[in-house]
């Protein structure tokens, strides 16, 4: 899929923010991760759930400008364009959806 590269700046934007809530939970603060698309399990580390979707930003960072942005990480389909729109992070189609590439 191509990226539409007006869904760059938001993909920054949202990298920017969870690495600044990544520093501050460092530093010992609590912070709220309503910001995250996925819902946090009970007893869930933040910071590792932080590092987790900081990791899946910079990979679709990584592959803005190749063929592989937009496509699952794990079947290689393309992802719906609405879906991209709203989440330009997505990584997985909803058959992966919530299971990691090896």
């Amino acid at each position: 899929m191509l990226a539409n590269q007006t869904w760059k700046p938001p993909l920054l934007r949202k990298g920017k923010e969870v690495a600044e809530l990544l520093e501050a939970v460092l530093w010992g603060k609590d912070v709220d991760l309503a910001c995250l698309p996925a819902p946090a399990s009970a007893g869930e580390d933040p910071e590792l759930r932080l590092r987790s979707f900081l990791e899946r930003i910079d990979r679709a960072i990584q592959a803005f400008d190749t063929d592989q942005y937009g496509r699952c990480e794990i079947c290689g389909v393309d992802l719906e364009r609405r879906s991209m729109e709203q989440q330009p992070w997505l990584a997985s189609c909803p058959a992966h959806a919530g299971r990691w590439a090896s």
